[in-house]
């Protein structure tokens, strides 16, 4: 990687995937890379990545990052997040999903202060995946807040949001970390804020749910797998370094400040020795 304060001229993208309770850790990721000196040309961003990505599009700085850490201390999970709920009830309820998005939306609106794609600082891609087709959709202009809810639109747990007819849910289920799209758009140097870029062995499954979110898993990964696997000609990639954050509950936020400080020291560490190393 080019050091962040060269005089060289580099069109660099922040990609910022998803990860649910794990987005504390971008947040830390986000800080460190900031305060190092790297700043994002245009910013992409899937589920809880499109929210911190709004965000930052208002004020691509740490004064951004200041306001995702106040959203992340402050985040009201029993609002936002069903508990309590068995698989069975997972399966049988009615309606599309476990937990309305009023809370959500009221999140979203209050972090980002502006709602249409045109009037953010940096310019601001978000990734979904369409219920009819099965495919990515993008949004990069027109009103913000729907497509920032039906990127972050976990399925089973919010419900869809419709645009222009079409249910749109997670766009993580086809393109968590959307690599491809940075580049597709011109970038010159891929800046990648991946909470779950760490080796796990995966648990031997016990039951048929096991299963199912365990291949959820791996078709999530797949694709950032195979775009990271060998970068483009010409197209800086830098990965940043994820961590292991334990056995975490879905719904469990009350480790976000621990897991902000933890990403943001070994952020600050990995870009630094890294500029040093290419000096």
């Amino acid at each position: 990687m080019r050091p962040p304060y060269s005089s060289v001229v580099t069109r660099t993208a922040f990609v910022l995937g998803g990860g649910g309770n794990l987005g504390a850790i971008q947040v830390g990721m986000l800080g460190a890379a900031l305060e190092v000196g790297l700043t994002p040309d245009f910013l992409i961003g899937c589920s809880v990545g499109a929210l911190h990505a709004g965000v930052l599009a208002a004020e691509p700085n740490l004064k951004g990052v200041a306001v995702l850490e106040r959203v992340w201390r402050g985040v009201d999970v029993a609002s936002l997040f069903p508990t309590g709920r068995s698989v069975l009830g997972l399966l049988t309820s009615r309606g599309l999903a476990l937990r309305g998005d009023t809370a959500l939306r009221r999140l979203v609106e209050t972090a980002i202060p502006f709602s249409r794609f045109e009037d953010a600082v940096v310019p601001l891609h978000v990734v979904t995946t369409s219920l009819r087709t099965g495919r990515e959709r993008w949004f990069d202009h027109g009103p913000l807040i729907e497509p920032i809810l039906a990127s972050a639109a976990l399925p089973a747990v919010f419900p869809p949001v419709e645009i222009d007819g079409e249910l749109l849910v997670d766009g993580g289920v086809v393109d968590n970390v959307p690599v491809s799209r940075a580049i597709a758009l011109g970038a010159e140097r891929v800046v990648v804020f991946h909470v779950g870029n760490f080796d796990r062995a995966r648990p031997a499954p016990k039951r048929p749910i096991d299963v199912l979110l365990q291949a959820f898993s791996i078709a999530r990964s797949y694709r950032f797998l195979a775009e990271t696997e060998i970068p483009p000609p010409g197209v800086e990639l830098v990965v940043l370094p994820g961590f292991d954050p334990g056995p975490l509950r879905r719904n469990d936020f009350s480790h976000s400040n621990a897991l902000i400080d933890k990403a943001w020291g070994a952020t600050r560490t990995f870009l630094t020795e890294l500029v040093r190393d290419q000096a």
